[in-house]
């Protein structure tokens, strides 16, 4: 079985980060049963999906041209 540490964030979410892969997985790379072997509470932070957007000063000086869709 992998090892994985169980971490959970003040917004509520949950992640599960690999600590250790079996040897299976290394051979194969097909999913096993994980081992949750830590648990880790992050009070003061919040995971990347609810953390705000934050750009580089100089983001705003890049002209970026839209996206076109071909039909």
């Amino acid at each position: 079985m992998c090892d994985f540490t169980q971490r959970e964030y003040s917004c509520g979410h949950y992640r599960w980060i690999a600590s250790r892969w079996c040897r299976d997985y290394t051979l194969t790379h097909k999913r096993c049963q994980p081992n949750v072997t830590h648990f880790e509470f992050r009070a003061e932070e919040l995971c990347g999906e609810c953390k705000p957007k934050t750009y580089p000063p100089w983001e705003n000086m890049i002209k970026r041209t839209p996206k076109h869709t071909f039909a």
